[in-house]
Order: C-alpha cells, then sequence, then structure tokens
C-alpha cells in the first residue's frame, strides 16, 4: 500500500468531518457515554480551523488526515485520525514512524495526546511511546531517543 500525503484545503472539510465523525464515535461513545452530533460538529470545526492539516491517502484515496507540529522543542502529532474501514491495514503506523523519524532527525521528543478510551494508544506505546502525564480527557505520550 502506497501512503502519501498532501495539504488539506476548504474542498476537504466534509471528508474530513466524515472521517472524524466515523472514526471517533467508537472512542468519544466508550469514553463519555453518548455521541452528541453537534457538539461534535463544533469541536470538528473548531479544530479544523486552527491547525494546518494533511490529507493522508492509501493507494490515492483518500482515508484519513493528520496534524503534525514542528515545534521548537517537540514534534507534536497534534491529531492522526484514519477512517475505520483503512485501519488496521498500517497507515497510522506509517505515520507515527515519520514523526519519530523527525523528531529522531532533530534530536527531540515526539509527543501527542489520546483520548483515554483511544484504542490506538496501544499503537503509540508499541511504537515506543511512554505515558508522560494525563488529563481529565487524554493520556499524553512521549517518544524520547533514550
Amino acid at each position: 500500500m502506497n501512503i502519501t500525503r498532501r495539504p488539506a484545503t476548504e474542498a476537504d472539510t466534509e471528508l474530513a468531518r466524515r472521517i472524524h465523525h466515523s472514526a471517533l464515535r467508537d472512542v468519544v461513545e466508550r469514553q463519555f457515554g453518548t455521541w452528541d452530533e453537534a457538539a461534535q460538529d463544533r469541536y470538528f470545526e473548531g479544530d479544523w480551523r486552527d491547525a494546518h492539516f494533511e490529507i493522508v491517502l492509501a493507494d490515492g484515496i483518500p482515508c484519513g488526515y493528520v496534524s503534525i507540529e514542528d515545534r521548537a522543542s517537540d514534534v507534536h502529532l497534534r491529531e492522526v485520525v484514519i477512517d475505520p474501514e483503512f485501519q488496521g491495514h498500517g497507515i497510522g503506523t506509517a505515520i507515527v514512524r515519520d514523526v519519530i523519524d523527525r523528531a529522531r532527525a532533530r534530536c527531540v521528543p515526539a509527543r501527542l495526546g489520546a483520548l483515554h478510551q483511544n484504542r490506538a494508544i496501544t499503537l503509540y506505546r508499541r511504537l515506543g511511546f511512554t505515558d508522560a502525564g494525563r488529563t481529565d480527557t487524554h493520556v499524553l505520550l512521549e517518544w524520547n531517543a533514550g
């Protein structure tokens, strides 16, 4: 599978909203008990406007989106959302490995946060991330070159 990324445009908003809702509904319901479509639309809109995103493509088919921030002190995986139909095929792994490679090249940590009930935490830990803290809603994870 060829995994590529391209800059997101305003035309990608509805695609990303659909992927957000389908990928996060299960996590949100496990963690918070209910899915509030209007609240999730507001959350998505605020997030989508406030960051630089890329569309993830698998063999040319849009399958997710990602926001990676190269900050002064770290590489921050702000968000990675993969459509459930494409999960389990190594796409998320490839993205996280890219983040690790970027951090390693700069000799800085890679950081991210994930909802407590997000099954992707298993992936992050498998790829070498360790727990760096907790908030009421998120597990904070960090990868260091050692």
